[in-house]
C-alpha cells in the first residue's frame, strides 16, 4: 500500500495502517536512536516514544507524503531530550559526592557524540531522512531514489550537500 494512503488511514484511527508504517520505519528509527544512546534497550525505548508521539500528532502532519522525514524529526527531538536528561543526570551525580578523579572518569563516558548528534539535528528533516535511509537502513542511493520517487541525481546531490553541511558544522565546534 502506498505510504500516503497508510498515513490517511492512520489519521482516521486505523491502527493496522499505523502498524504498517511502524514496520516500514522501525529499523531506521531504532538505528537513529541507537546513534544517540549506544544502548540497544534504550534505543528501543526511544523508538517507542517516537512512534507514540507520531501516533498522537498525526493530525498535525500537513504533508502526508512527508511522513518519513516528519517521523525522523520527531525521533531527533526525542533523542535530544534523552541526551539532555542523561547529561543532567551525569552532572548531578558528579556534583553529589564524586571525587575529582571520578569526575574525570565520568566525562569520558562513551555515549553518543553530542556534537555530531546536534549537527545532525540541525539539518532539514528531509535531509535527515535521506541520511537515515542511507546509513541507518543501509540503502543505496538508487534504492532511496526508488523508495522516495525522486531522481537519482537529486538524492546523490542532496546527500553530498548534507555531508558538506555536517563537515562545516563540525569544523565550527
Amino acid at each position: 500500500m502506498e505510504e500516503e494512503t497508510l498515513v490517511r488511514a492512520a489519521r482516521r484511527g486505523d491502527r493496522a495502517a499505523f502498524d504498517r508504517l511502524v514496520e516500514r520505519y522501525a529499523h531506521a528509527v531504532v538505528a537513529r536512536q541507537y546513534g544517540w544512546t549506544k544502548d540497544p534497550a534504550a534505543a528501543e525505548d526511544l523508538a517507542q516514544e517516537t512512534f507514540l508521539r507520531a501516533w498522537q500528532g498525526l493530525g498535525r502532519l500537513e504533508d502526508l507524503r512527508a511522513f518519513g522525514s516528519w517521523l525522523l524529526s520527531i525521533g531527533g527531538f526525542v533523542g535530544q531530550e534523552w541526551l539532555r536528561r542523561k547529561q543532567l543526570d551525569l552532572k548531578a551525580r558528579a556534583s553529589l559526592a564524586a571525587p575529582a578523579a571520578d569526575r574525570r572518569e565520568e566525562s569520558r563516558d562513551e555515549g553518543p557524540d553530542p556534537v555530531l548528534a546536534r549537527a545532525l539535528s540541525e539539518l532539514a528533516p528531509e535531509v535527515q531522512q535521506l541520511l537515515a535511509l542511507r546509513h541507518d537502513r543501509g540503502m543505496s542511493c538508487e534504492e532511496i531514489a526508488r523508495e522516495l520517487g525522486r531522481p537519482l541525481g537529486t538524492v546523490t546531490k542532496t546527500l553530498s550537500r548534507a555531508y558538506e553541511q555536517l563537515r562545516a558544522r563540525l569544523a565550527r565546534r
